[in-house]
């Protein structure tokens, strides 16, 4: 399971959403904040990175026009389901954070929640590239980076790639990539003159909002 593909994959072969308790998945908490602030009532939204859905869910929910990309064709399909469930509308398309399957200036606002530093550093500076590509001029960003102590526990089982990327290569979650950044890295990554704001949930995760 060395591809990170497969890792990925393979987390959606555990759940079935026909009989999932969505109950359980639940909305980052900063998202209704960015979207009462940045974006305006029916925007068009990407999710990139989305998972199972629990972020593109609450948009949906609240009237936003919704898309979703992910690398993992089952996370793909399981958000197809979720949202035939509950009868809610959304487009979701298998595709990676460095070739973004839309058109230039396609969103008024993209999200990217906790998966930007599941990717190596070349390819998050080539995503950040796509993301601004496919947001309009005055569209904004919504991005979190876990805590750079994440995964302190099971670094034995882990590689490091010359960028400074985790790669696990046995354990539970062998074939995931991590990359543990540092503040100052991320405002690199971004460019300080495009950050809006830089905070920090309670557990050290870092939440940016950006241009």
């Amino acid at each position: 399971m060395s591809d990170p593909r497969n890792y990925w994959e393979h987390c959606f072969k555990k759940i079935d959403p026909e009989t999932y308790n969505f109950s359980r998945s639940k909305p980052a908490t900063i998202l209704a904040d960015f979207c009462e602030k940045y974006l305006k009532d029916g925007a068009n939204v990407l999710d990139l990175g989305c998972g199972g859905g629990r972020n593109a869910h609450y948009l949906a929910q609240h009237g936003y026009d919704t898309y979703g990309i992910d690398i993992a064709k089952g996370a793909v399909e399981f958000c197809q389901k979720r949202f035939a469930r509950y009868n809610l509308s959304g487009i979701f398309k298998q595709g990676t954070f460095d070739h973004i399957p839309f058109a230039n200036d396609y969103f008024l606002g993209v999200i990217c929640i906790a998966a930007l530093d599941h990717i190596t550093l070349e390819c998050a500076q080539t995503s950040i590239i796509e993301i601004r590509r496919v947001l309009i001029e005055s569209g904004t960003i919504l991005l979190t980076f876990d805590p750079p102590d994440t995964d302190e526990d099971i670094l034995d089982e882990a590689e490091v790639l010359p960028d400074g990327t985790l790669k696990f290569i046995r354990g539970e979650q062998e074939g995931m990539l991590f990359r543990r950044y540092k503040d100052e890295e991320i405002k690199s990554l971004l460019g300080k003159q495009n950050i809006i704001s830089f905070d920090y949930t309670e557990d050290g995760a870092r939440v940016i909002v950006c241009r």
